[in-house]
């Protein structure tokens, strides 16, 4: 079974929210706070570091910095006019590493900041990066230009191929003229070095042409991931010499064929879409788009490397229909003769209310905010985007939906703050999904909006222990009594002091979980602690939450 949401959805997700329209923001108002610390580069102050601060959610078109400072000869910064909020402080020296303890992993320190506050040292010891560089060369010799290196952290247990590593200087990740790469600002571990594409991993780039590609290999040559090179860097240590000869460029392939609807009619002006298909065969990745089909129904997929794919039409928006997923194989050629067939979808429709404010301004922000649905199916199926606006008498109708159980879900872009779904009803009861049969018009739905202008602030106070410095608290918080698995969920990082914040809330009773991630083989489990408590519309609560390094893990618990 396929729920959409993963993770061919959430790629035609942006694509559709990217579509919609944008969404009146009110402008947020001026900045009280300060946040100020020290950069430093081993034992000495670091000067002319460039320090900005993001806003903690990443869900808006634009992720603008907040506030912008340069380090002084003595390593010090300061950020002024902070909203109150939580954001992510990040010191941006490429070549050089610093903390990685933003909520999502990325470089930088989470800040929890309030009204007037200045929170002070927020420090950042950076030292400096590695080097991993090499020569790429073809089986004449010749320099590869142009390539893109894969740089793959290998896992603590010593297995090939683990996270991903990122770096402000994408460009440093191709090979020069020379065939030369050269990629800094590596922080301290265990990596794999590779290039080339495969099918087997999604790592393959789709409508090339007749560019051809050259097959995935692993320093120091080996076609198996298994066998690949570890390369051990440690902080400013340089490895030279990472040289990969990738043999001659294999011929990439075409895949053409044919869209009808249900009456065998051509469809013309579809986008085609194609992916990977993984070994298992219930997942693709590595999405690509192909042609649009012309007056006679026909579209091209190109540049296709040998290996098993799948073919689709890409649903957007509010189509009314969607299509089949016809998976194909290529070995040594060009293939034809694919079919596509589009099928009339099913619709969900009926209104959309907001409770819990009589606040005029909230009440008419409904027609700003937008409803989709996620169909789960059975089977390799095709990425598709629902997405609809709410009319402003509160009524919507999602179409183009496939069999299978469907989810409904606010898909606001950006998100409008303080509102959730609450639940969604029919025929006045409570359901999670919405089981959609052929051809089934459904009515009478009713998707009920929270607003909500409550927040909780609080504090994490640690007992019988001190906390290691790569721990990552996370506080999330979840209605109570909810039995719809409703997406009321919500949730923020405990930043360095301790503190969280967590906005947006409505009136009513919530709990909240706070778990504790402590990386290492095994990693450290801590049991949860929960705690219980009420909030109020335009009120802040606050909230002290104890966790004792003591306490055990409940059995069978995990908090990875």
């Amino acid at each position: 079974m396929r729920f959409l949401a993963r993770p061919a959805f959430f790629i035609a997700l942006m694509v559709g929210a990217m579509l919609s329209a944008a969404v009146a923001q009110t402008a947020p108002k001026p900045g009280t706070g300060i946040i100020t610390g020290r950069v430093t580069l081993g034992d000495k102050a670091a000067s002319n570091i460039a320090v900005m601060l993001l806003p903690e959610e990443r869900n808006k078109p634009e992720r603008k910095s907040i506030a912008k400072a340069t380090t002084d000869y003595e390593g010090h910064y300061q950020l002024m006019n902070v909203p109150a909020g939580r954001y992510n402080v990040m010191a941006i020296a490429p070549a050089l590493v610093g903390p990685s303890e933003g909520m999502y992993g990325e470089s930088g320190k989470t800040v929890t900041i309030a009204d007037g506050e200045t929170v002070e040292k927020i420090d950042f010891a950076l030292v400096k990066g590695g080097v991993i560089t090499g020569r790429v060369t073809d089986g004449d010799g010749a320099p590869v230009i142009g390539e893109r290196i894969h740089l793959n952290q290998a896992d603590k247990q010593g297995q090939r191929g683990g996270r991903g590593f990122f770096s402000f200087n994408p460009s440093m990740y191709e090979t020069d003229d020379r065939g030369i790469y050269r990629i800094y600002g590596i922080p301290a571990g265990k990596y794999t070095v590779s290039i080339g594409e495969s099918t087997d991993e999604g790592i393959s780039r789709f409508g090339i042409g007749g560019r051809g590609y050259y097959k995935r290999i692993f320093h120091p040559n080996m076609t198996e991931k298994s066998k690949a090179t570890i390369i051990e860097i440690g902080e400013g240590s340089e490895a030279t010499n990472v040289d990969i000869s990738l043999g001659r460029k294999s011929k990439s392939f075409a895949a053409t064929g044919r869209i009808m609807d249900e009456s065998g009619k051509a469809v013309v002006g579809a986008r085609v879409g194609n992916g990977s298909v993984m070994k298992d065969g219930k997942r693709m990745v590595g999405f690509g788009f192909g042609s649009i089909s012309n007056s006679k129904g026909e579209f091209r997929l190109e540049g296709l490397m040998p290996g098993r794919y799948a073919a689709f039409v890409w649903g957007e928006g509010n189509a009314s229909d969607y299509s089949d997923t016809i998976q194909f194989e290529i070995t040594d050629g060009d293939i034809s003769g694919l079919e596509l067939k589009m099928h009339r979808g099913s619709s969900i429709s009926g209104i959309a209310i907001i409770e819990g404010t009589n606040d005029r301004t909230a009440l008419a922000t409904l027609s700003q905010l937008s409803l989709a649905a996620g169909v789960e199916t059975e089977g390799l199926t095709a990425p598709s985007y629902t997405n609809v606006k709410i009319a402003p008498d509160g009524s919507f109708r999602i179409t183009g939906l496939r069999p299978g159980k469907a989810r409904i879900f606010l898909s606001s872009f950006p998100e409008v703050k303080g509102f959730t779904l609450a639940r969604v009803e029919r025929e006045g009861i409570p359901v999670r999904e919405i089981e959609i049969t052929p051809g089934a018009q459904i009515i009478g739905v009713r998707a009920v909006i929270e607003y909500g202008s409550g927040s909780v602030r609080g504090v994490v106070k640690v007992e019988n222990g001190t906390m290691p410095e790569n721990a990552r608290l996370v506080v999330s918080v979840r209605r109570r009594g909810d039995t719809t698995g409703g997406p009321t969920n919500r949730g923020a990082q405990v930043d360095s002091r301790g503190r969280f914040l967590i906005e947006g809330m409505a009136t009513g009773d919530y709990e909240l979980t706070l778990q504790t991630f402590i990386p290492g083989t095994p990693p450290r489990r801590i049991a949860p602690v929960k705690q219980n408590m009420t909030v109020t519309n335009g009120v802040e609560a606050e909230v002290t939450l104890i966790l004792d390094l003591n306490a055990k893990q409940p059995e069978g618990g995990n908090n990875e």
